[in-house]
């Protein structure tokens, strides 16, 4: 079975089905020659003529050979030499972030703070190999069993590669995800990854962006307008909030920001503990009462009685007179 567009084979692959258009080309979804699933992204004609269009997909292909991290999904092949060009990555199955909020609405407090703390812990892993993802967003976060994996590297950026590929004044990114340094025609930096993070914890939260949708978005951000936080729990606006600084020296790193985050998941001292049981008062044995036995027994050889030595025994192993009194009046049904 082919694409809708009669795309049947990729490379050594066979393709089931379109997955997605995107603003570097489309995604399939297909199979190796042994089965295994792959998300195969192709770029557009337009883009594998055009030499910063090449230049952005060998970006992507490196980043994604370098980037190890169990929220980012590894290469699995690609095809940089020969158009058409395309990279192939382990398909996963689940909806995106964009997807889950929109269908089920905004995730419970404590899901939130997962999320973005497992989200810093790919920023992280990111910029430690000198990247920046520059292109945060719900519909790029693809959740598989409830953890987050960061795709979409089309726009990554390092400092060791070419710069002045993209115009100043339209700088790459989604609108309402780009912070006003950006706008302004700044060289990127990690916390603009911070920043993007900052309004996909919002959105996770309330089904909201902060600053709206679309160019107003932008317009808000360049403005300094502050964001809209109405919906997010007290214990994440904190967070929130500073990942949106608007400088971008106020703005935590991923490793501040997994700190913090992990605190909210703590639970409060004491919770959880059982409450503690006053102890039993300590048992006093007692001096070996008088017999008063009248047990209708016989008594046993050499005189007394039968149930003497029975009591003799729990008195040495220090029990009340109330409890022996109940064991020697003890009858086996």
């Amino acid at each position: 079975m082919g694409s809708l567009d009669g795309t049947r084979r990729i490379g050594r692959f066979t393709v089931e089905r379109t997955l997605g258009n995107g603003g570097m080309g489309k995604v399939y979804l297909c199979r190796t020659p042994a089965g295994l699933r792959l998300a195969v992204k192709v770029i557009s004609a337009e883009l594998a003529h055009s030499r910063a269009g090449r230049i952005r997909f060998h970006r992507e292909v490196e980043a994604l050979r370098d980037v190890r991290s169990p929220y980012t999904l590894p290469l699995y092949d690609a095809e940089t030499l020969t158009p058409p060009y395309w990279l192939a990555s382990r398909y996963v199955e689940g909806p995106t972030l964009d997807q889950h909020v929109r269908k089920r609405g905004p995730l419970p407090e404590r899901r939130v703070a997962e999320l973005g703390a497992m989200l810093a812990e790919a920023l992280a892993g990111v910029h430690a190999h000198g990247l920046i993802h520059r292109d945060l967003k719900p519909s790029n976060i693809i959740l598989e069993d409830g953890e987050p994996r960061l795709i979409d590297f089309g726009i990554v950026r390092s400092d060791s590669w070419t710069r002045g590929l993209t115009d100043p004044m339209s700088p790459p990114g989604t609108n309402g995800f780009i912070p006003a340094e950006s706008l302004r025609g700044g060289e990127p930096t990690p916390a603009v990854d911070v920043f993007a993070l900052g309004v996909v914890l919002v959105f996770a939260a309330t089904g909201l962006l902060p600053f709206g949708h679309g160019l107003p978005a932008t317009l808000r951000i360049y403005q300094g307008v502050p964001p809209r936080l109405t919906g997010v729990p007290a214990a994440l606006a904190g967070v929130v909030r500073s990942c949106l600084a608007p400088a971008p020296a106020d703005r935590p790193g991923p490793d501040e920001l997994m700190a913090e985050l992990g605190a909210l998941l703590k639970p409060p001292p004491g919770a959880g503990r059982p409450v503690p049981k006053p102890p039993h008062p300590p048992t006093v044995p007692v001096a070996d009462p008088p017999h008063h036995c009248h047990a209708p027994v016989p008594p046993a050889a050499g005189g007394g009685c039968a149930l003497r030595p029975v009591a003799a025994r729990l008195l040495a192993a220090g029990l009340s007179r109330p409890l022996i009194r109940k064991a020697v009046l003890h009858r086996e049904p």
